[in-house]
């Protein structure tokens, strides 16, 4: 998938070796998927789905909004590396949000 010093431009990090992790057909959502789908249950009531987390009382009916608490919350992985100053994030969202703070810097 990469060799040695390879960075695709995803901005994540192998927390484990320190090292890129290339990202897939789509994008960074493969990893933060494979992450989070063991923190969240997916609950069909009234002809509406819910995805609940299982750590805590948060719920939400987009699956893409409880990933992401997952990601920030619960699985600790700072898998997000800022190409500017090396500070690590543990979802895209946060990392973007960083990267703005440079720019108006």
């Amino acid at each position: 998938n990469y060799e040695e010093g390879y960075d695709d431009g995803s901005g994540m990090i192998d927390p484990n070796t320190g090292m890129p992790i290339a990202a897939g057909a789509d994008g960074n959502k493969d990893y933060e998927s494979a992450c989070a789908e063991n923190y969240i249950t997916k609950i069909h009531s009234d002809n509406s789905i819910i995805y609940q987390c299982t750590e805590c009382p948060y719920n939400s009916p987009w699956g893409t909004s409880a990933k992401r608490h997952v990601m920030a919350k619960h699985v600790g992985i700072q898998a997000y590396l800022c190409d500017l100053c090396d500070n690590r994030f543990s979802t895209q969202n946060s990392l973007n949000c960083h990267r703005r703070r440079h720019i108006l810097a």
